[in-house]
């Protein structure tokens, strides 16, 4: 039978994020309200970009004018360097007009990563959304001016989710990664719930002295919400342990009993039990090793009957 934890902790979303404008205007549009499913790259909300798109129209017309200058200052090279080698120039001229192409080069450089960051602002006036997940909270509305860095949306992974556990110092021996984790939450009752063990923590908490682990955990329906408290069962190794058919036993209010047979006879015992699996409870006292017990007694069977 194998050994088992019970252990608490909390739901979390597996990515969570308070999306932010990366760039100042008013907001001139939204398209999301809270609790909306959104994909990765949906749009949010839009910023007025008339002025940022007037900026990018000029800086793109200088780019183009610092490229056509580069082109000339080029060719002058070019022609410069052949008269060097024949002698028709002198030495101050040539570092003169090849300085000169030096500079250009520059310029259109310059020019073009102006044009560029003219782009990206234009670019950054469309607010989308960094992964796919749910809308926690908008906090920006249709006329609002909005900086860099203002908040414009919360927004949360709800499948999977990571369920966050705390295992005592003692306990740390037999947790490792894809180990199986089953879990319940108060909002449904018994309802059952699984995740796998994808993060075990390198090192104990010095103050509490316990590890942290994360299992991952599916949740396709969403019942699952983030910030729910949950007490979990993590199954740690095998451990040897006597076990019965579940079919032996003979509940009864004050005891739960089995017949042992013991040379050809009867005995009737009651047994402290545990856990059950796979149609077998683990038996923690009144049982010997290697006894035998009646697997499906009926009523007729008795304590001191003989057997075959």
């Amino acid at each position: 039978m194998p050994e088992h934890l019970v252990l608490t902790g909390t739901l979390r979303a597996s990515q969570e994020s308070e999306v932010a404008a990366d760039a100042a205007g008013k907001v001139t549009a939204t398209f999301v309200e809270r609790g909306q499913r959104v994909k990765q790259g949906d749009t949010l909300a839009i910023l007025d970009a008339r002025g940022a798109s007037i900026s990018a129209s000029a800086a793109n017309a200088q780019s183009q004018l610092a490229k056509a200058q580069l082109e000339q200052a080029q060719r002058e090279c070019e022609r410069v360097k052949s008269l060097k080698e024949t002698g028709a120039i002198s030495q101050a001229e040539y570092d003169r007009v090849t300085s000169q192409c030096q500079t250009t080069q520059w310029s259109a450089a310059a020019a073009q990563a102006q044009q560029q960051n003219a782009q990206k602002i234009v670019g950054d006036s469309v607010i989308r959304a960094p992964f796919a997940g749910v809308i926690g909270e908008r906090y920006v509305n249709v006329g609002q001016y909005v900086q860099p860095s203002t908040r414009v949306v919360t927004l949360y992974a709800p499948d999977p989710l990571r369920l966050e556990l705390t295992v005592p110092e003692a306990n740390v021996a037999g947790i490792k990664p894809e180990q199986s984790v089953v879990f319940t939450v108060s909002s449904y009752g018994d309802e059952k719930f699984t995740g796998t063990v994808k993060f075990v923590s390198p090192n104990l908490r010095p103050t509490t002295r316990d590890l942290v682990i994360e299992a991952f955990c599916p949740n396709a329906d969403l019942k699952l919400k983030p910030g729910m408290f949950a007490v979990a069962r993590l199954e740690t190794a095998e451990k040897p342990q006597m076990a019965v058919p579940a079919t032996a036993l003979v509940k009864q209010a004050d005891a739960t009993r089995v017949f042992a047979v013991v040379e050809k006879r009867v005995e009737e015992r009651i047994i402290q039990t545990g856990a059950e699996r796979d149609g077998k409870v683990a038996v923690l006292g009144g049982l010997k090793a290697g006894e035998h017990v009646v697997v499906s007694p009926g009523t007729d069977v008795r304590d001191g009957a003989q057997v075959q």
